[in-house]
């Protein structure tokens, strides 16, 4: 690539290097929002890209699924990116700044890892885990039940943070004793959701249809089973096998959009086959 010559000399040096640091990397941003820079880059605010992380972190957890290396080498740089993004924003409103986010990793790291670093002691990863949480709730001074389960975030996808939140309720003794106490639980959910079916009750269907799931995840985690993967999988299996059903109308003549729910059924139950 044929270089600039009004770069400033920072960024020339950079430009032409083979082999780069963290430093470049902000510094590149820097310059990037800077009036000589990009004009989408400058126009970028913390909202404006904040979907921007969230997709590269999904990206990035694809690539992890896919076990492909050289997908997780750019992706996990792309989740790198948007946060030094962030921190480069944060410097030029005045708010915060890279080395302050640095500084706060650091610390995080350290003062939570005290079976480490300090005089805890932690025999195995669920002992190690306790301890992680016991420093963490400490330094958020959430010292109640119900502050360190409202603490689990909003943004997080709704099976996740279902989960997440009955874990850390669990943590209180608030849990049934066995997985068969969270079927039942989810038995009475799905009466009470078809009898607001019955009556026709809109807001009572969309209540009464989101404790059906909250009970469901209940009895997932209870089996030792992670609800958004297992959904991930059964979308993938599903997928899978409509595609299949679908190929198998097409080698009798039929299209999908004319098929009846019978010849559904049929070439469903058949896809299930292999």
């Amino acid at each position: 690539m044929e270089v600039r010559e009004n770069l400033p000399e920072n960024i020339k040096r950079i430009v032409v290097k083979e082999h780069f640091t963290f430093d470049d990397l902000v510094d590149i941003i820097r310059f990037l929002r800077s009036p000589d820079g990009c004009p989408w880059d400058r126009e970028q605010t913390h909202d404006s890209i904040e979907i921007c992380l969230i997709e590269e972190a999904y990206e990035l957890i694809d690539a992890v699924k896919k076990r492909s290396a050289e997908k997780m080498t750019e992706e996990a740089g792309d989740v790198i990116l948007q946060s030094v993004f962030h921190a480069v924003m944060g410097e030029e409103e005045g708010s915060f700044t890279m080395q302050e986010v640095i500084d706060a990793e650091c610390v995080k790291m350290i003062t939570r890892h005290t079976h480490i670093f300090g005089a805890d002691a932690a025999k195995d990863a669920a002992s190690a885990l306790k301890s992680w949480e016991k420093n963490k709730y400490k330094e958020k001074h959430l010292e109640s039940a119900g502050e360190r389960v409202k603490d689990v975030p909003e943004t997080l996808p709704a099976l996740l943070r279902a989960e997440k939140v009955q874990k850390r309720a669990a943590r209180y003794n608030f849990d049934f004793a066995e997985v068969g106490g969270a079927l039942e639980k989810l038995a009475e959910e799905i009466e009470e959701f078809k009898a607001a079916l019955a009556q026709k009750d809109e807001s009572a269907v969309a209540e009464e249809g989101g404790d059906v799931l909250f009970a469901a995840v209940n009895v997932l985690r209870k089996a030792g089973v992670e609800s958004e993967q297992a959904l991930a999988a059964a979308t993938e299996k599903f997928i899978s096998r409509f595609v299949k059903a679908e190929s198998l109308a097409a080698a009798d003549g039929k299209r999908a959009e004319e098929l009846t729910d019978e010849e559904w059924d049929k070439y469903y139950n058949e896809a299930k086959k292999h």
